[in-house]
Formats: structure tokens, C-alpha cells, sequence
């Protein structure tokens, strides 16, 4: 029977922004697990992973003008690395999630024995790596960005008719998000649609902002997912990725 997924659920979306540094990826989690310790949620740290040497076609591996292939090429880390991330993510009291790009990476999953599946927007509809992500019975959260309500229908029936725990995501595939772009009826919309199903919210919006999350816990949302990236000397962060202050102030709105 599937582990359920708990009640205000936080998952705190880590993707390559460990810089291909093992190092700084567990500085990156204990420094929000400093920070997720003092809020009365439930959380999540989540990584993502791709089989690189099938993942990027042949004909596109180092290509480093394609700002996704010199990214993911760059920030490269093996199973040993991955390893002693998840360990620290367990160490700092988080569960553990992580987004497969291929059906390789759901194997690793299974193997660490993750307690989450999450299914991007782009593989929303990406029907062999689901049927490979559904032979488990671990917990799914899928975002829905760029998806048609009728792609929408056909995965909510594809994972209820196999007696899934899972939750679905309102996602705007904008990053950053401005505010007149976040939608937050598709919550409403979403909840109505279906009622049997917890209805979350992955955002990208201006991570200085701590209203919008108010506004979608006020709608009813539990299950919440938003990057995040430690910045130091050595490395940046992206426009759509929070700090350790700004995920404080952004669980303080939710209180």
C-alpha cells in the first residue's frame, strides 16, 4: 500500500542548483533545513535526475551554446554523489523527492528507496515514463503546466484506476512568474474538476513575493513546491530561485 502524502506539505525544489558540488549541495540543505526546522509543516527536499549519457541525443552532447545541455553537462554528479545528498536530506529531517526524466532514473529512485515520485509539467503526458514511475507504490505529485484539460482527465483516470496516493499541481511554465500570470483560479478550477484529488501549487514567482502563497493556502492548497539555491562567493542564483531568508519569509506567510 502507498505511503501517504502528508498534510501541508512543502517541498523545497533543489534541481541542479547543487552546482555539480557535492559540497555545496549540503550546504545548500542544512542551510534550509535551519531554516524549515522552526515551521509546523511537513518537507521536502528535491533533486532531479537524468541518465545523461542516453538522456542528451548523441548529436548534442557538448553543445555548450544550448544553455539545457551545457547545464545539466556541467552540473554532472554520480550515483556516489547523489547518495551522500540524500543522506544529508534525510540527516536534516526532510523527506526525500526527486523528479525522473526517463525511466533509467525511476531505478535509481527505487534503488535509494526515495519516499516521492514528482513528474514534471514537460513529462505530464509522458505516458512510458509514467507506466514505469506507477509500477511502485510510492506517493506521485505531477505538475501541470502547459497541459490541456483533457491531457488532465487522462492522467488523473490513468493514476486513480491504479489506486495511486498523488496529488497534481497548478504550474505556470514561466520563469520567473509576474503576478499577472499566476492564475491562481486554476486552483479553484482544479479542485472542482477533482474533488477526490489533492490539488497543490509548484510556483515561480518573484521569490521576494510571500502573497501569492498566502492566497493559495487561503484557497485550500496543501501541497506547495518552490527552488531554492544558496548563493556564496563562488556561485550565483537564478531570478526564480529563493534564498534561505526568503523561503523563512515565504513559510511565515503561510502560517
Amino acid at each position: 500500500m502507498a505511503h501517504k502524502l502528508p498534510e501541508n506539505l512543502f517541498t523545497l525544489e533543489m534541481a541542479n542548483n547543487h552546482m555539480g558540488d557535492v559540497g555545496h549541495g549540503i550546504q545548500l540543505i542544512q542551510a534550509f533545513g535551519d531554516i524549515c526546522k522552526k515551521y509546523p509543516f511537513h518537507f521536502a527536499l528535491k533533486l532531479q535526475y537524468r541518465a545523461l549519457d542516453t538522456f542528451i541525443h548523441p548529436e548534442m552532447k557538448n553543445r555548450v551554446d544550448v544553455k539545457y545541455v551545457k547545464r545539466f553537462s556541467e552540473t554532472r554528479l554520480s550515483r556516489s554523489d547523489f547518495d551522500k545528498l540524500i543522506t544529508e536530506i534525510r540527516n536534516q529531517g526532510f523527506l526525500t523527492i526527486s523528479t525522473p526524466f526517463d525511466q533509467e532514473s525511476v531505478d535509481l529512485i527505487e534503488s535509494q528507496d526515495l519516499d516521492i515520485i514528482k513528474i514534471a509539467s514537460c513529462s505530464f503526458t509522458d505516458w512510458p515514463l509514467l507506466e514505469r514511475v506507477v509500477e511502485n507504490d510510492k506517493p506521485i505529485i505531477a505538475s501541470t503546466a502547459g497541459a490541456s484539460t483533457d491531457e488532465i482527465d487522462r492522467v488523473v483516470s490513468f493514476l486513480s484506476h491504479r489506486d495511486k496516493e498523488f496529488a497534481i499541481m497548478h504550474c505556470v511554465g514561466q520563469y520567473p512568474t509576474p503576478d499577472e500570470n499566476m492564475h491562481l483560479s486554476q486552483i479553484r478550477y482544479l479542485q472542482k474538476r477533482y474533488p477526490n484529488v489533492r490539488i497543490g501549487f509548484s510556483t515561480h514567482e518573484n521569490p521576494a513575493d510571500t502573497k501569492i502563497i498566502s492566497m493559495a493556502m487561503a484557497m485550500g492548497s496543501t501541497v506547495f513546491e518552490r527552488h531554492v539555491a544558496l548563493p556564496t562567493e563562488k556561485y550565483g542564483i537564478n531570478e526564480y530561485s529563493s534564498t534561505p531568508e526568503q523561503i523563512d519569509a515565504w513559510l511565515s506567510a503561510a502560517l
